[in-house]
């Protein structure tokens, strides 16, 4: 047997392992690299949406609405009631989640359509149930894990 070809084969294998595990590293970098931009882009844009008037959460968990935001990267936020308010100061990054935007357009609730009157002398017939419609996807709402 032939030993020079088998130090050769050897030696072969062992750099196709080399470039895979570091295709593969590479690979791992690039992944984390994508997703911080990603999450830093969705704090950016969460962080511009900050009005008075928006229902926010802190990082230690309270629900408030801003009051006030200051040049200084400071929010006032009301963590009480609107008949006994609770204002407390927080910096702009202890802003956790955005729960209710201020900006964002309510949409009007429907307005209810009056009963038709029935006649008093007629027996009234009880209908036959209608199916109900299938659900509709609102614009509104994203789906969290449609990506």
């Amino acid at each position: 047997m032939n030993l020079s070809l088998l130090a050769a084969d050897g030696n072969y294998t062992q750099w196709i392992m080399i470039a895979i595990v570091g295709v593969l590293f590479v690979g791992m970098i690039v992944y984390t690299v994508i997703s911080s931009r990603k999450r830093k882009q969705q704090q950016d844009t969460m962080m511009n949406s900050l009005v008075v008037g928006t229902k926010i959460m802190t990082i230690g968990r309270m629900v408030g609405k801003i009051t006030q935001v200051n040049s200084d990267n400071t929010l006032i936020v009301n963590v009480g009631t609107e008949n006994s308010p609770t204002l407390i100061v927080i910096d702009r990054q202890a802003v956790g989640l955005v729960l209710e935007n201020a900006a964002a357009p309510v949409a009007p609730a429907p307005a209810a359509e009056p009963a038709p009157e029935l006649p008093q002398d007629e027996p009234v017939q009880a209908e036959a149930p209608e199916e109900a419609p299938a659900e509709e996807k609102s614009d509104l709402v994203e789906d969290p894990f449609k990506k």
